[in-house]
């Protein structure tokens, strides 16, 4: 366990002209809404939470597991929100099985400096040849119409099944059907796909837009003096488009870098109010008569041991549905392939690149390599499958619908990852289950994590603390996937 001492102060104010929109969960204004939902259910979540991590003055305790992009903005926003209203009152663990990430994000104990943007960049991938689980570069608050929108029939099943039978080529979306027919976790996720596409999903909802926008405000607020002073490579300025228009509100980032500086951050201003474990995998969420106590975690020498708290969030991305299922809270959420590509090119694009075909994104470095040239990662395609091995036809494609830009490009790396995708494409961020009123969820983030990491984690951290919201949390409640959170 590792404790950090404060070295900087001063607290980040609202978002200019951006007045809260919603009392947070509030029983009288979600009854408004859409009753099937079971959106009433949810408020109580969030009363019964309040009241039993709040009450009397006495600390809160809050467990987060996860490392990640959602698990630091939620641990951030948290503490923020706690020092900022009554001076303390939260204690926040974070746990993570990630040693070497966790450990080259952290401050060193001799009170050495954080390393410059420079070390990061030397530190991390590509120029180590070696993937990292964080491996977003493309902000792309653009991409607000989710991929399960789509026609089902004439986007989906039919180029599937075109490919399947050899009458053309492999669709940006594919499913291993031989894998996925045994597994269930895929029988759930489409029977909560189809009842969201087909009967329960709200066609207001099916847009990612309110969550993607108020992400990159965080992102950009100028008032946030902690998020302003990461050094994280922020360079494109904008997304072109095959027809050759741009989207002037995407951008490109490393969020290595981003989740490294926030960490060294927040550990720096609210570390007496923080502990970091690395090193330990959660096995099970406990739960004991009927109530969530805490998790129990195994380390790398194989000890396992007990960590209670008042409020669990998970936030494990595709890990997340496995450690829910363990007490029966949904959560549908499946691990998606995609594929990633680094390359260089003398060629210096400031804007995201479209690929031809629709099939994904070359997003500019800010970082060149040793030759000066400026680098890229490509991203692209959407594969259900079980396998995590890299496809060599994926990145092929992927290499090849680049040169139409980069004619000279070179490849340095190339990786598979798999995206926590939920049943219809937009992100759970909210309490769980009105059974276990003190579990959160922060997770489904799919292929715009890095863009919703942070926003997504400041709208939790409201929820988790009955504080008004500034934007509506309905669309992205645990709650719309139907009565068995109950």
């Amino acid at each position: 366990m590792m404790a950090f001492t404060s070295r900087l102060s001063g607290a980040m104010q609202p978002i200019p002209g951006h007045t809260p929109s919603c009392a947070t969960l509030s029983m009288a204004m979600i009854r408004s809404r859409r009753k099937h939902d079971s959106v009433d259910s949810v408020a109580a979540v969030a009363d019964a939470a309040v009241t039993r991590g709040g009450g009397g003055g006495r600390d809160q305790s809050v467990i987060i597991l996860g490392g990640g992009i959602a698990g630091l903005a939620t641990a951030r926003y948290l503490l923020h929100y706690a020092r900022r209203n009554d001076g303390g009152g939260i204690s926040i663990t974070l746990i993570d099985k990630n040693v070497d990430a966790m450990t080259m994000m952290m401050p060193a104990n001799d009170g050495t400096p954080a390393p410059s943007y420079e070390e990061r960049v030397r530190r991390s991938r590509p120029h180590m040849n070696i993937p990292s689980r964080r491996n977003g570069n493309y902000l792309c608050p653009s991409l607000t119409v989710p991929w399960t929108a789509r026609p089902l029939w004439k986007d989906v099943i039919m180029p599937a099944l075109k490919s399947a039978l050899g009458g053309g080529s492999r669709p940006p979306i594919s499913f291993d059907m031989q894998s996925l027919i045994a597994d269930r976790n895929m029988w759930s996720f489409g029977a909560h796909f189809l009842l969201q596409k087909f009967f329960l999903g709200r066609a207001e909802h099916q847009s990612n837009k309110s969550i993607l926008e108020y992400s990159m405000k965080c992102l950009d607020d100028p008032t946030d003096e902690l998020v302003r002073s990461i050094e994280y490579g922020r360079w494109a300025v904008g997304t072109r488009n095959l027809d050759g228009s741009v989207h002037d509100c995407d951008s490109s980032g490393d969020i290595d870098l981003f989740c490294g500086g926030l960490l060294d951050g927040i550990s720096a201003e609210y570390g007496d109010m923080l502990d970091v474990i690395a090193g330990e995998e959660v096995t099970m969420l406990r739960v004991d008569d009927g109530v969530l106590r805490g998790v129990t975690t195994i380390d790398q020498h194989g000890d396992t041991r007990t960590r209670e708290a008042d409020k669990i969030v998970v936030a494990l991305g595709s890990n997340s549905a496995s450690l829910c299922r363990g007490i029966g809270i949904p959560c549908p959420v499946y691990p998606v392939k995609g594929h990633l590509v680094t390359v260089s090119s003398e060629f210096d694009h400031r804007h995201n690149l479209t690929l031809d075909g629709g099939i994904g994104y070359a997003a500019p470095m800010a970082c060149v390599d040793s030759r000066g040239r400026r680098l890229y990662r490509l991203s692209g395609f959407v594969d259900f499958t079980s396998t995590r091995d890299a496809d060599n036809d994926r990145i092929e494609a992927l290499v090849n619908a680049t040169r139409s830009h980069l004619p000279d490009l070179e490849v340095i790396d190339a990786s598979a990852c798999h995206r926590p995708i939920s049943a219809d494409d937009r992100a759970l961020i909210g309490p769980a289950s009105i059974r276990l009123p003190n579990l959160y969820l922060a997770t489904g983030f799919g292929s715009r994590g890095w863009t919703i990491g942070l926003g997504g984690g400041k709208l939790l951290a409201s929820q988790m603390l009955g504080m008004p919201c500034d934007i509506d949390p309905t669309p992205y409640l645990p709650s719309r996937f139907g009565l068995r959170y109950k």
